[in-house]
């Protein structure tokens, strides 16, 4: 199969194995108007892919960047051109995808002594109750600021207490896309709060 046009439901007017072969020699040689359809093509065939595997919002953003890059990569490497360029360009996807779900299994959230016990339990400093005070204001502002995907699922993790399998079930997203929502929210929390002046110690 030759490349689909990325715009329509069908493939490209000159869409053939052999326009593709020339398109992507063009691209490695460095033709510019050849390398922005490439760039076209593969923006349409990962975004596809990592969306048609439950990636979505930010992260489908990230992945699709990054499955650029390689497609790129690639091309600097291999002046040859992939027998089907379509899906070359899906397989690039769903690798930088099983790339990133490695990563995330192997990189547990560090925050044990950071943010998670303040989210788990509001914070208390018997010795200075308005530092306390201002501790949980802060973070409640941090909160607010959190993107609407990122809060829902910040929001089910540690206000409602529910696990993974239970915020699948409400949201009906990969275990993996949870599992990098609350990283993420998290991080972001931790960066707010700094900026704010607060950091681990004031978070016991």
């Amino acid at each position: 199969m030759s490349a689909q046009d990325p715009r329509g439901s069908g493939t490209s007017a000159d869409a053939s194995p052999e326009s593709d072969a020339r398109l992507w020699t063009l691209a490695g040689a460095g033709d510019q108007a050849a390398r922005a359809r490439l760039a076209e093509l593969a923006l349409g065939a990962t975004r596809g892919e990592l969306a048609r595997r439950g990636v979505q919002g930010q992260e489908l953003a990230d992945l699709v960047q990054e499955a650029q890059r390689t497609i790129f990569a690639f091309l600097a490497r291999n002046p040859l051109p992939p027998q089907d360029l379509w899906t070359f360009l899906k397989y690039r996807a769903w690798g930088v995808l099983s790339d990133h779900r490695k990563k995330m299994r192997a990189s547990p959230i560090d925050y044990q002594g950071d943010l998670e016990p303040v989210l788990r339990t509001r914070p208390v400093v018997a010795a200075d109750r308005l530092r306390s005070k201002e501790i949980g204001a802060a973070l409640a502002e941090c909160r607010r600021k959190l993107p609407a995907e990122l809060s829902r699922v910040l929001a089910m993790r540690y206000d409602s207490g529910l696990g993974t399998d239970g915020i699948q079930q409400r949201l009906g997203v990969h275990r993996n896309t949870i599992h990098v929502r609350v990283f993420r929210a998290l991080e972001k929390l931790r960066e707010c709060m700094g900026a704010k002046g607060f950091g681990p110690e004031d978070l016991q």
